[in-house]
């Protein structure tokens, strides 16, 4: 039961997150005129999160490799690897969206 609602919580922040990250940036590109810091802002941002997907193709090799070598059999649900595989996926505009409030306050 905690699982479930720990889980809901996740995906509702992350959604949250979703839905921030485009208005964030439509401020904030109308405040700052598209200006060479922003987009100086963005571009740092958005590699962020490309080191994020880096990261996360890396543990995934790494996790496929063990279970390769040492001969892991784990059942894992297919409910469970989609929502596991939503998550890592919109943690990427969550990511970006705190690295771009964070590049603004800092640039």
């Amino acid at each position: 039961m905690i699982y479930q609602f720990v889980m809901l919580v996740v995906l509702v922040v992350l959604g949250i997150c979703t839905i921030a990250l485009p208005c964030f940036q439509a401020v904030k590109i109308k405040e700052y005129r598209n200006d060479e810091r922003w987009q100086l802002v963005q571009n740092k941002a958005n590699h962020v999160a490309m080191h994020y997907y880096s990261a996360l193709g890396f543990a995934i090799c790494i996790g496929v490799f063990i279970t390769t070598i040492f001969d892991i059999q784990y059942s894992i649900g297919l409910d469970r690897v989609l929502l596991y595989s939503l998550i890592a996926i919109f943690m990427r505009n969550a990511i970006e969206l705190f690295s771009l409030r964070h590049f603004d306050k800092v640039l």
